[in-house]
């Protein structure tokens, strides 16, 4: 059964590495990172701090599985590939990063997973990794290559601390089935690879007596989604689940327009109960609107049960963006429309947790309400400049959502970059915002706890 997966698999004589201090010096070349120590300064990495970035996994209900955690997609470049040292730097760094945050805390019933190369495993920072919703990637790059019987020792260390992990596949390699058959998640690059190849490596990797599951990565296209789903694998994960290819205007329940009015209203210092006769005449948005306001994510101290009392109780900025919310409902939504949901939510999130800080402006509310517009020309399929004439914002908004230079356009700037997998964008974006890295990463990891707990609220 392994024939063709030992054919896959395999080491190469490793190169050269460079030494600690040179492998410093190349991974600061590579981005704006503080983890690694330099020459005459202090090398205790705990207290460095770099860009954390994430990305979405999708299973095959086409809901958002779990993440994984990256310094950034371009950091895995032959430099790193080919240095052995160099790559057990980046590592540290993306460990000591994470270690601290208690990840797995705001996952809820999702998972992550770190790439790590195989060099790196016995990093004295894993134990803070031993819960059940981390898994640790292993890239068998030539670091590894050699001595086989060190590979089986990080693994049983591994087993020992209760971590849990799987291995990234990109070229074929022979010579690692029985690491395959340890494994948790085994991760198959889907451009190294045709069709034919995709499907057989997953139909004999479940046949396989660990039964791993198996991502399908780097997903370019609704296509090859398609072509992935139907070969069996178990996740997805690439470009694809926010590309604009072959979209379709989503359906929704609630009435745009109606949203769109009251929050008009609502601008124009409207009477409450003239607000709420507008919207008691549709029971399916005012049952929406107090789902979400009764929500865990709002924290409210006791139920609402009728509009009047949530426009009382709330006022008219907080009640603005729980009505915000319901532009992003839609009736079964596909994978696309749940992550433009979530990105949307976490973007609103991190940008309203940010206020106040650095140098961004006070303006929580105002902060949220741009996160969130900023992905509805996507949801809609509309320029968000026709949907910016329909409803009534403040000028400070418009102008951020349209991209005049500004501190509340610096704070949409970051939430996006921190989205890109592209450190160097989230550095650049965060001095402008004159915000450290351990800020921008424990904020975004909190909005994404957020962001899934008014999702699922939504659902309910």
């Amino acid at each position: 059964m392994f024939k063709t997966i030992l054919r896959w698999l395999g080491l190469v004589p490793p190169a050269a590495a460079p030494l600690p201090q040179e492998a410093a010096a190349q991974l600061d070349a590579l981005a704006p990172l503080q983890s690694a120590p330099r020459a005459g300064a202090a090398t205790n990495t705990a207290r460095a701090a770099s860009f954390v970035c994430r990305e979405e996994l999708l299973d095959r209900g086409e809901q958002i599985a779990g993440y994984e955690f990256a310094l950034g997609r371009n950091l895995q470049s032959p430099m790193l590939e080919k240095s052995a040292k160099l790559r057990q730097v980046h590592d540290e760094a993306l460990l000591h990063n994470l270690s601290p945050l208690a990840v797995s805390s705001l996952l809820g019933d999702r998972f992550a997973f770190i790439r790590l190369s195989s060099a790196s495993l016995s990093s004295v920072l894993l134990p803070a990794f031993a819960n059940r919703n981390v898994l640790i990637m292993i890239t068998p790059e030539t670091a590894v290559a050699g001595d086989l019987a060190d590979v089986r020792v990080a693994l049983r260390r591994l087993q020992d601390l209760g971590v849990k992990h799987g291995w990234s596949l990109d070229r074929p390699l022979p010579g690692m089935a029985e690491f395959l058959e340890q494994a948790a998640l085994v991760e198959i690059d889907t451009t190294a690879f045709d069709g034919i190849q995709l499907k057989k490596m997953c139909v004999d990797l479940h046949a396989s007596k660990g039964k791993p599951r198996v991502i399908a990565s780097k997903i370019q296209s609704a296509d090859d989604f398609s072509l992935c789903y139907q070969s069996g694998f178990d996740y997805f994960m690439g470009p694809f689940v926010c590309s604009r290819e072959n979209w379709h205007p989503p359906k929704s329940e609630v009435n745009r327009l109606l949203v769109f009015e009251v929050l008009n209203m609502i601008r124009g210092r409207a009477d409450f109960g003239v607000i709420a006769d507008r919207l008691r005449n549709d029971p399916v948005l005012t049952y929406k609107l107090l789902r979400y306001i009764n929500s865990p994510g709002i924290g409210m101290l006791r139920r609402i049960e009728k509009i009047p009392q949530a426009l009382l109780i709330l006022g008219r900025d907080q009640f603005s963006r729980w009505l915000s919310l319901l532009l992003f409902d839609l009736n079964q939504p596909g994978y696309m429309g749940r992550v433009l949901n979530e990105n949307a939510l976490t973007r609103a999130r991190l940008m309203e947790r940010l206020a106040g800080q650095g140098g961004l402006p006070q303006e929580a509310d105002k902060l949220f309400m741009i996160g969130l517009f900023s992905l509805l020309d996507v949801m809609m399929k509309q320029p968000l400049v026709e949907i910016l004439k329909k409803v009534s914002l403040p000028d400070d908004v418009v102008s951020a959502l349209q991209g005049e230079p500004g501190p509340m356009c610096d704070a949409l700037a970051l939430a996006i970059a921190v989205e890109s997998k592209a450190p160097e964008e989230i550095a650049a974006a965060a001095l402008l915002c004159g915000l450290e890295a351990q800020q921008v990463t424990a904020v975004m990891l909190e909005a994404l706890d957020w962001a899934q707990s008014v999702v699922h609220a939504g659902k309910n």
